[in-house]
């Protein structure tokens, strides 16, 4: 049956939309039920393996005051191979700490490496860059990132600092509180 609203037919919504709004809700939820910040890293796994097709993720936690940048979790990566600064590059760090995710195509090295999509999201809270979480390979059967996954980013920047840290920065450090 169809709907009106002033003598107009309701725009029909395609299946792909349908899709994107389960994802995104699903994801949104997901971080907003979770209870503490090793559910909240968890969370995070499931959205990268579930719904962006990758098992290789680092979260990189930012110190506000003194720039540095250190691996908080890992997954699916050597924790001793995993240097965000080697894979993003200064242009991509300037990118994260204004808030813009960075999605590079990374060509074949001439080692053998196979070309691949890596995304870097930056993890706000409270207007702040606290946190890069880094998609360093997707899955064989995933091609890159459409308008969908870009969403997806987009909520993961907005919403993840919340469940990861809690709701505000401390106002004497200027940096996150992880949520117990």
């Amino acid at each position: 049956m169809n709907s009106f609203r002033n003598n107009e037919p309701e725009a029909k919504r395609s299946s792909v939309d349908g899709m994107e709004d389960f994802r995104l809700g699903a994801a949104r939820r997901r971080l907003a039920e979770s209870t503490g910040q090793t559910d909240a890293i968890e969370a995070l796994r499931e959205i990268a393996g579930n719904f962006l097709g990758s098992e290789e993720i680092g979260l990189f936690e930012i110190d506000r005051k003194t720039g540095d940048i250190q691996l908080l979790w890992c997954f699916g990566i050597d924790p001793k191979q995993c240097h965000l600064l080697g894979a993003l590059g200064d242009v991509g760090l300037q990118r994260m700490l204004v808030g813009k995710c960075h999605v590079a195509f990374v060509a074949d090295d001439g080692a053998g490496s196979e070309p691949r999509t890596e995304a870097f999201v930056p993890i706000r809270l409270a207007d702040h860059t606290v946190a890069i979480l880094a998609i360093l390979r997707l899955l064989p059967q995933k091609q890159g990132f459409d308008r969908q996954d870009m969403d997806l980013l987009a909520l993961l920047s907005d919403e993840a600092g919340k469940a990861l840290f809690g709701s505000t920065l401390n106002p004497v450090t200027n940096q996150p509180k992880a949520r117990t």
